[in-house]
């Protein structure tokens, strides 16, 4: 009697869904073919999301900017970009300011400060015709910087994050608010960049 009990719950362990498995399977990046550009896109699971406090106009009222990497692959050429979202929860009619503009847009990651650079293209002329990681309910305009494998290795290691941008010539800055480095780095590791130990 006491061993079928013990089989038994031996069995319910075995066949219980393993936690690790799941989370893991969330960081995976997704790939898909684009129908619209004919590249391979390859995205991060989970975008980084930067917020700047607006306590003066309302008690959770942010200001948000989107950063996600994606991979665009064209006949076997692979191009990275960051793709960039600026966005608000704040009432447009209580505003005061404009919402940061896409350039400058400077990643202080650790002791190390990031420019990003425009391409000067849509998203969709960078190969990406499907929006990556918009913002909900928003309809913010998918700003595309250039990026390389090795300084999205260097972000997914860094120990702390934060975004500056400017808005009436006030460069603002935004502390890291959702962090979603371990899809980062899990999308680096999928494209054969490692991680760092």
């Amino acid at each position: 009697m006491r061993n079928r009990a013990a089989l038994a719950a031996l069995a319910a362990l075995l066949l219980a869904p393993a936690p690790r498995a799941v989370c893991g399977a969330d960081l995976e990046p997704h790939e898909y073919l684009d129908e619209d550009t004919a590249a391979t896109v390859t995205v991060v699971a989970r975008p980084l999301v930067f917020a700047y406090a607006r306590t003066e106009l309302a008690a959770n009222a942010r200001d948000y900017v989107t950063l996600a990497a994606a991979a665009v692959n064209r006949n076997g050429k692979i191009s990275f970009v960051g793709i960039a979202y600026f966005w608000s929860t704040v009432d447009p009619r209580m505003r005061t300011d404009p919402l940061p503009g896409p350039e400058p847009l400077i990643l202080q990651a650790d002791d190390r400060r990031i420019e990003l650079h425009l391409l000067g293209q849509s998203a969709h002329d960078a190969g990406i015709g499907i929006p990556v990681h918009a913002p909900p309910g928003s309809a913010a305009t998918a700003y595309v910087y250039a990026m390389d494998l090795a300084t999205l290795r260097f972000i997914a290691e860094a120990h702390r994050l934060m975004v500056f941008a400017e808005s009436n010539r006030t460069l603002l800055s935004y502390p890291l608010w959702d962090d979603r480095r371990t899809a980062l780095r899990a999308f680096v590791q999928h494209m054969g960049g490692g991680t760092a130990g």
